[in-house]
């Protein structure tokens, strides 16, 4: 900026001396056309061009030389190497969270429940096992001479015909009894003779099912398959010592 400003401080004055010297240069100049005698024209008729008047420039002034103060460079100081940082790691401590109270909650008020009302548990009702595959019913009754007693019948199936191997047993409350089975018409027989008299009990049997005695079935402990029918023996032999019961199968 300093050196712009001292060119053009250089300039300025080198232009008005120039001017000054021009203004002093052309009255000289003037002066000496005007001392020199003009000829005199031979008598012809021409035509003069008037003369004009040249203005004189009037003189520039010369600028003074106005004392500028430059200022004096100073040396700039060079840059200095900044030192690199160095990193140095910084270990913070960071706070472990702590755990932070939780506000209190209400505890809702208990509110009065109605008595809760009892439920009625259903009584589990006894399964009825299923009926037997037999039915047994007294048929007729009638007495017998020379004192023989019994019972006996037929086992039948459901449309009648003749129902064999079925196992039949007869007993009473202080004797084991007797079981035989059916034959191919589907008759049997058990003989009460030697027993005393009073009432006994006459069903189908599963034969596999009963105890022995003296290597033959009994019949009290035995499985029944059809319902129990009851008969009666007596000693008066004009009663009925023959009892005849009829099983229907299916």
């Amino acid at each position: 900026m300093n050196k712009r400003f001292v060119v053009l401080a250089i300039i300025v004055l080198v232009w008005a001396l120039l001017a000054c010297s021009i203004a002093q240069f052309r009255p000289e100049r003037q002066a000496r056309v005007t001392s020199t005698p003009t000829r005199t024209p031979k008598p012809t008729f021409t035509a003069t061009s008037t003369p004009t008047n040249t203005p004189v420039p009037s003189p520039t002034p010369t600028p003074s030389n106005t004392p500028t103060n430059t200022p004096i460079a100073t040396d700039t100081p060079l840059p200095t190497d900044t030192p690199t940082p160095t990193l140095t790691p910084t270990v913070t401590d960071t706070p472990l969270p702590t755990n932070t109270p939780l506000p209190p909650t209400a505890t809702p008020r208990p509110t009065a429940r109605p008595p809760a009302r009892p439920t009625n548990t259903p009584v589990p009702q006894p399964t009825k096992p299923p009926p037997p595959p037999f039915t047994g019913k007294i048929i007729r009754g009638y007495p017998h001479s020379g004192g023989y007693a019994g019972v006996t019948g037929q086992v039948k199936h459901a449309n009648g015909d003749p129902f064999a191997d079925v196992a039949v047993g007869a007993w009473s409350d202080a004797w084991q009894g007797w079981v035989t089975t059916s034959e191919p018409n589907g008759k049997y027989e058990i003989s009460l003779t030697n027993v005393p008299f009073g009432k006994y009990y006459v069903a189908v049997v599963r034969l596999e099912t009963c105890g022995q005695r003296d290597g033959l079935p009994t019949a009290v402990d035995c499985r029944k398959l059809s319902n129990v029918v009851e008969i009666t023996v007596t000693e008066d032999p004009n009663v009925n010592r023959v009892t005849e019961v009829e099983f229907i199968g299916p």
